[in-house]
């Protein structure tokens, strides 16, 4: 069978191509341009915008199953394309806020809610991964670490940042063996860590000393959209920073449940990653 990856120039997707590889399965790789795709030796690239409906039916020839990123427009045709090529199942990386109390009153979990539904509303199977903060949200740090600093709204948040190959190991299997049909999967590391503990992490690995500058709200509102974040998330994701300030973000051992695996830590992030500090 053939398994298509949405969005591999990403951090995730590309991490989804490399475990669906380490399986042995047939990987098909696609991006709106694939000359910018960089994949194993075997892995089809195809270009696919998933705003164009006409370069689905291509990109899903033959696909048994596809994992999707969020992507509000458009996914109408994605299920339509997907249904008319056959395909059985299809994993997407949604987000945690769907899951949150608020989610009704959250732009990003309407944004993410909207393709859930459309996908659950299709003739395929389709399962939800909804993971928190994401290890890699520290990339954005790059400039500040060559300066020795770390700036961040509420530093002391504690957060279940999860490694992106802990996401895409769970995608995989489940693309694999069809299972969790219907389910949203709330995705943590192993246990919740604060910005600075992050930055005591990264001191360590990298052998330089690291200060933690606090920034106020509407800074790091103008850093992360400077950073390319959409202009509706920033706010939605400072709140929950500020929540867990009293209460820790929750943790969940589902990558477990599903892999087999524990979570990797924070601190294996940062060793694999080191290099992207340099």
């Amino acid at each position: 069978m053939t398994i298509l990856v949405t969005g591999a120039t990403g951090h995730v997707g590309r991490a989804v191509v490399d475990a669906l590889v380490a399986a042995g399965q047939d990987v098909r790789a696609s991006s709106r341009d694939a000359s910018k795709l960089d994949v194993p030796d075997g892995v089809a690239k195809v270009s696919a915008d998933l705003e164009d409906a006409s370069t689905l039916e291509p990109a899903l020839d033959g696909v048994s199953a596809a994992f999707l990123y969020t992507r509000p427009q458009g996914i109408e045709g994605f299920v339509k394309a997907a249904e008319a090529a056959g395909v059985r199942h299809v994993v997407l990386l949604s987000s945690a806020a769907t899951l949150e109390p608020d989610a009704a009153q959250s732009r990003i979990a309407g944004l993410h809610r909207a393709v859930e539904q459309a996908l659950a509303a299709g003739s395929f199977a389709s399962t939800a991964l909804n993971p928190g903060a994401f290890a890699t949200n520290t990339l954005g740090w790059r400039a500040d670490i060559a300066e020795g600093v770390v700036r961040t709204a509420y530093p002391d948040s504690r957060i279940g940042a999860i490694h992106e190959r802990d996401i895409a190991d769970v995608a995989a299997r489940i693309l694999v063996d069809g299972s969790h049909d219907g389910e949203s999967l709330a995705l943590t590391g192993p246990e919740p860590i604060s910005f600075r503990e992050q930055a005591e992490v990264l001191s360590d690995v990298l052998g330089r000393p690291l200060r933690v500058e606090e920034l106020t709200k509407d800074q790091a509102i103008e850093r992360m959209l400077a950073l390319g974040w959409p202009p509706e998330v920033p706010a939605s994701v400072l709140g929950a920073w500020a929540r867990t300030l009293q209460e820790p973000s929750k943790v969940t051992d589902v990558v477990r449940e599903v892999t087999g695996n524990a979570p990797r830590t924070f601190r294996q992030w940062a060793e694999e990653h080191r290099a992207d500090f340099s």
